[in-house]
C-alpha cells in the first residue's frame, strides 16, 4: 500500500490532531513540572504564593490582549489575508504595537501600586508571605508583555493552519519552568520559580517567531500605532470580550482568595486539580474548537454558510463525544493518576485523597467547558461577541457567589462544584441562542 506523504504531513502539521499532539506534549512536560513541584513543595504555602503570583499578570494579559486575539483577530486577519497578504500582516503589526504600549503602561502602574492592594488579592496571607507575593508578582509582570507578542504570532499561525508550531510553544514554556525549579530554586529560592517561568515564555515566543519569519510568509516587524478601520472593528468586537475575560479572571482570582482562607495548601490543591481537568479540555475540546474556528472564520468571510453549519455541527459532536469519554475515564482513574504523577516526598496520602475528590468533581466540567469553547468560537466567527459575553458575565457572577457561599460548608470542593454547575447553565443558554443567530446571518 502506497503511503500518501502529503496526507500524513497535513495530519501532523495542519489538522486538529496536530493541536492534540502538541497539547499532549505540553501536558507531558506539565505533569513532569507538577511532579517536581509536588515532591519538593507538597501542598505548601510556598506553592500557594507562587500560584497566586500569576493572578494579576494573567488578568492583564487576558483583559488587554487575549480578549482581542480571541474574539476579533482571526476573523479580521483571515479576511484581510485572503484579500491581500500584506494587509493581513499590517493588521497583525498594529495589534502587536498597541498591545506592547498598553501592557507596558499598565505593568508600570501595577508594579508601583501593588503594595497598596495586595492584601485584597490574598487576604489569608500573613506579612512575610505577602512580601514574597509582591516580589514574585512584580517579576511576573514581564510575562504579559512577552506572551502578548508570542500570542500575536500564534494567531497568525492559526490562520495559516500551522497548528503544530502554534501548539508546541506551551510545551517549551513548561520546559523553561522545569529548568527554573531544578537549576535556579536550589540557588536563589522561590524567585527561581518565576525566573524559570520567564525563560519558558521566551522559548514560547521564539519557536513561533521562527515559523512566522520563514521566507514563504515574509512577516516583517513594524511599529504601527495607526487607528485603522480594522483596529476600530477590533475594539468594537473586543469590548464585550474584555468584560467576559475580566469576569473569568475575577472568578479565578476569587477562587484563589477563597482557597487562601481555607487550610494551608488549598490554593495548590485547586491549581493541581484545574491542571488535570484542563488536560482533556485542551487536548480535545480546545484543539477541535481552534481548528474549527479557522475554518468557520474563512467560511463566514466568504459567505459560505452551508459549509459553516456542516463544519460546526460535525466538530461540536466530535468534541462532545471525545471529552465526555475523557471525563469519565479521568474520574475513574483520578486517584491512580494522582498517586503515580504526584505521590511521594511531601505529597502524602492525605494530599492525594483531597486532590482526588477535588478532581473527580472537576471532571463534570470537562465536556461543559469544551462546549463553551466550541460555541464561543461559533459566535466569534459570525463576529458576534455581545451575546456570549453577556451570558458569560451572568454565569461567572453566579459561580463566584455559589463558591463563596458553599466554601464555609464543603471547603475546597465548593470551587469545582460551583464551576461545573455554572457552566451547565451557561452552555445550555448558548446552545438555545446560537442556531437562531446562525439562521439570521444566513438570511442576510
Amino acid at each position: 500500500m502506497k503511503i500518501n506523504k502529503s496526507k500524513i504531513i497535513n495530519l501532523l502539521l495542519h489538522s486538529s490532531w496536530a493541536l492534540t499532539i502538541a497539547s499532549g506534549l505540553s501536558y507531558f512536560f506539565g505533569f513532569v513540572r507538577d511532579k517536581i513541584f509536588a515532591h519538593q513543595f507538597g501542598l505548601s504555602r510556598t506553592l500557594d504564593i507562587y500560584n497566586a503570583a500569576f493572578v494579576i499578570p494573567d488578568l492583564m494579559l487576558i483583559a488587554i490582549m487575549s480578549a482581542a486575539l480571541s474574539a476579533a483577530f482571526l476573523p479580521i486577519f483571515s479576511k484581510k489575508y485572503d484579500e491581500d497578504k500584506a494587509q493581513g500582516f499590517a493588521y497583525a503589526q498594529q495589534m502587536m504595537s498597541w498591545g506592547i504600549v498598553i501592557i507596558l503602561a499598565v505593568g508600570i502602574i501595577v508594579a508601583i501600586t501593588i503594595p497598596y492592594f495586595a492584601h485584597l488579592m490574598v487576604p489569608g496571607f500573613d506579612a512575610p508571605d505577602l512580601k514574597k507575593y509582591i516580589l514574585l508578582t512584580r517579576i511576573m509582570l514581564l510575562s504579559p508583555l512577552l506572551f502578548a507578542i508570542s500570542n500575536v504570532y500564534g494567531r497568525i499561525l492559526l490562520s495559516l493552519k500551522e497548528f503544530l508550531w502554534y501548539g508546541i510553544a506551551p510545551a517549551l514554556y513548561n520546559v523553561g519552568i522545569i529548568t527554573g525549579v531544578l537549576l535556579l530554586v536550589p540557588r536563589i529560592g522561590i524567585t527561581g520559580l518565576v525566573i524559570g517561568n520567564i525563560i519558558g515564555i521566551l522559548l514560547h515566543l521564539f519557536v513561533r517567531l521562527i515559523i512566522v519569519k520563514r521566507k514563504k510568509y515574509n512577516f516583517k516587524h513594524k511599529f504601527d500605532l495607526r487607528l485603522t478601520p480594522e483596529i476600530k472593528e477590533t475594539l468594537k468586537l473586543t469590548a464585550p470580550k474584555i468584560v467576559q475575560y475580566i469576569l473569568w479572571s475575577v472568578m479565578l482570582a476569587s477562587f484563589t482568595g477563597i482557597a487562601s482562607n481555607l487550610a494551608e495548601g488549598s490554593i495548590a490543591a485547586y491549581n493541581y486539580a484545574r491542571n488535570f481537568q484542563s488536560l482533556p479540555v485542551s487536548m480535545l475540546g480546545i484543539a477541535i474548537a481552534l481548528s474549527m474556528y479557522t475554518s468557520l472564520s474563512h467560511d463566514a468571510g466568504r459567505g459560505n454558510f452551508k459549509k459553516f453549519k456542516q463544519d460546526f455541527k460535525r466538530d461540536r459532536l466530535r468534541a462532545l463525544i471525545y471529552t465526555t469519554l475523557a471525563a469519565i475515564a479521568l474520574a475513574i482513574l483520578s486517584k491512580f493518576v494522582i498517586t503515580l504523577l504526584l505521590g511521594g516526598g511531601k505529597f502524602d496520602e492525605a494530599a492525594i485523597n483531597l486532590l482526588t475528590t477535588t478532581l473527580q468533581i472537576y471532571c463534570i466540567a470537562i465536556p461543559l467547558e469544551s462546549m463553551l469553547h466550541i460555541y464561543h468560537r461559533g459566535f466569534y466567527s459570525l463576529r458576534n461577541t455581545i451575546i456570549p459575553a453577556t451570558i458569560h458575565a451572568f454565569a461567572m457572577i453566579g459561580i463566584i457567589i455559589s463558591a463563596k457561599t458553599l466554601a464555609p460548608h464543603i471547603g475546597i470542593y465548593a470551587i469545582p462544584a460551583s464551576f461545573a454547575s455554572g457552566l451547565a447553565i451557561h452552555v445550555t443558554v448558548l446552545a438555545v441562542i446560537f442556531p437562531k443567530l446562525m439562521r439570521r446571518r444566513e438570511n442576510v
